[in-house]
């Protein structure tokens, strides 16, 4: 039998002691949607309906170094003066960014936290977020194949729009190819294929081509 199992099994557990409590329960929080630990060792959290909050959690930044290496070591990566920058998914699908000096004057990271809940349109009509009107000129553009653009600033929501849109191409019963650099989208279309890019082995160009190829609708 082989090790790896029992290896990645450490790792994580060493992942969540070297997190802490703090960290630990605002992962477990389903209102926190990103925590974040600045160069200064500021533990903050983004929850829904508040936005940015702090706390009185305060990190040594030989702690918050210690993450980042674990992160890097969980994706078989290196995390040192001369690769700064960790870009991961962490064993329960959060999304990792963690950077180390000289790019920064000390550790930080941020975690964000996968959509709990895949919105569709018609949440967004019921949440009053979005017009009746405004839904049905997106259902009509996903049947009609229309090309979209999501733009937006940071935590804006573009990943909870195109996880509704996603939803309504789920019922035109079309094969889907998804693209992503970090896995975010949610289709829950019966024929999809969810492809990743790989740093430095696999870029978007790559698999563009391998999409072409994969016979989307």
């Amino acid at each position: 039998m082989s090790s790896h199992p029992e290896a990645d099994h450490r790792r994580r557990v060493m992942l969540r002691t070297a997190m802490g409590p703090a960290i630990t329960e605002a992962l477990a929080d389903p209102s926190v949607i990103e925590v974040m630990v600045n160069p200064d060792g500021a533990l903050r959290l983004d929850r829904l309906g508040e936005g940015r909050v702090d706390t009185d959690v305060h990190m040594h930044p030989s702690e918050a170094e210690r993450i980042i290496r674990l992160v890097a070591s969980h994706v078989r990566a290196e995390a040192h003066a001369d690769n700064p920058i960790v870009s991961a998914e962490l064993p329960s699908g959060e999304r990792f960014e963690g950077l180390l000096p000289p790019v920064v004057l000390a550790p930080c990271f941020a975690i964000r936290k996968p959509a709990a809940k895949v919105y569709t349109l018609a949440d967004y009509v019921a949440e009053r977020i979005m017009l009746p009107l405004q839904a049905d000129a997106l259902k009509k553009a996903v049947r009609e194949r229309r090309n979209m653009l999501i733009a937006g600033g940071t935590s804006s929501g573009k990943t909870t729009l195109a996880n509704a849109l996603l939803a309504e191409v789920a019922e035109c019963d079309d094969r889907v190819i998804l693209i992503e650099d970090t896995r975010e989208l949610q289709c829950a279309a019966r024929d999809c294929v969810a492809l990743r890019t790989r740093r430095g082995s696999v870029a978007l160009a790559d698999l563009v081509r391998s999409t072409l190829r994969l016979r989307p609708d």
